[in-house]
């Protein structure tokens, strides 16, 4: 029994001191996948401010004047 453990620690050494071996290079589309979600990141935020700033958002003053109906 005991031998059998040595054995299989030994078997589990061997295998995590080997060189591991790196996956295939990442294909050139990954990187363009990375640019369109980063341009689109941008182009969303950019969007947003742009609208902010455009449309006038009046915050009220207290919770009783948002309740109120505005005449």
């Amino acid at each position: 029994m005991f031998l059998a453990q040595q054995q299989v620690r030994r078997e589990m050494l061997v295998r995590m001191s080997a060189p591991i071996a790196s996956a295939e290079p990442r294909a050139p589309r990954y990187w363009l996948s990375q640019v369109l979600k980063t341009a689109m990141l941008i182009a969303l935020l950019g969007g947003g401010w742009f609208a902010y700033h455009a449309v006038q958002f009046h915050v009220p003053a207290s919770v009783v004047e948002t309740l109120l109906p505005r005449l």
